[in-house]
């Protein structure tokens, strides 16, 4: 039989609760979270991601806008905005601020409502090259990064958040040949995210009908409620915060973020989609069960 990956299976309790447990207490420990994203006729994934990193735990949160938002979020708490390109959205003459935000902070995140145009993908590609600070790529990041997928995937201090089609075409960027089964399952997901991640350094959250992390050479997979994927801003806050926090232990940060998330996806309705507040209630009190 072929090579079948192997993987934990994580359920009604944590891999790790002392990561869980252990918690850092104060905004110094708990870590600095840049957002960088938006563009003039969208906020509302950036701000959501703030929103729920915060709820996650991380110790600061900072949304970076293209400054054509001021008038429509100026004033906000934890917000700073940068020159914006003839569009509305981040522009390329925002890399020095950027780079300095990024000097200040322990980890940024890349991909909330990015705009696709050429200045919004140069200061991108900029930001990744120049500023040393660990990342974490998600949603609109991957597209705009898609020819330069090399830069982010040969980063140590890189964690990719994704669907499995966006893995699909990641895979086909990097080279990585996979197998596609129609009735393939779980175990096809987990051969194709295997296979992307040892022909990588930077780790992978991936989610869907469950959660498939990937770090350190190994698989972990957790159940979750599928509708929470109707609010991915939830994925990009969570594991961002848990990751930053056990750098030095991606694999118990990410496998706790999936833990967390699975216990705040538990009550969601068939027919529910869920808010940012009511996501954002549901994560703080996942984490109360485990003080």
């Amino acid at each position: 039989m072929a090579n079948l990956p192997t993987f934990i299976r994580q359920d009604q309790e944590p891999l790790y609760p002392r990561v869980l447990y252990n918690r850092p207490v104060t905004r110094q420990g708990a870590g600095r979270l840049l957002v960088i994203g938006g563009h003039s006729g969208e906020f509302s994934l950036p701000t959501a991601v703030h929103q729920l990193a915060l709820a996650a735990g991380v110790g600061e949160c900072r949304a970076v806008l293209p400054e054509s938002l001021v008038k429509f979020v100026g004033g906000a708490p934890g917000t700073t905005f940068v020159a914006a390109s003839p569009s509305g959205s981040l522009g390329t003459e925002a890399l020095g601020r950027v780079l300095e935000l990024a000097e200040e902070a322990d980890a940024m995140a890349l991909g909330a409502s990015l705009s696709s145009n050429s200045h919004t993908a140069i200061l991108m590609e900029r930001v990744l090259q120049e500023a040393p600070t660990p990342v974490v790529l998600f949603g609109d990041a991957l597209t705009a990064l898609a020819h330069h997928s090399r830069r982010f995937t040969e980063r140590e201090n890189c964690l990719v958040v994704a669907t499995m089609p966006e893995m699909f075409r990641l895979a086909g960027h990097l080279g990585v040949a996979i197998s596609i089964r129609r009735d393939g399952g779980l175990i096809n997901k987990l051969e194709i995210i295997r296979d992307i991640a040892a022909a990588s350094k930077c780790s992978y959250a991936v989610y869907g009908t469950e959660i498939i992390t990937a770090a350190a050479g190994e698989l972990v997979v957790t159940p979750v409620n599928y509708r929470l994927s109707l609010l991915p801003a939830a994925y990009y806050g969570v594991f961002a915060t848990t990751w930053l926090q056990n750098r030095t232990r991606p694999q118990e940060g990410l496998a706790t973020g999936a833990y967390i998330l699975r216990e705040a996806s538990l009550d969601i309705g068939q027919t529910t989609t869920p808010t940012v507040a009511d996501m954002a209630a549901k994560i703080q009190l996942a984490l109360s069960d485990h003080v």
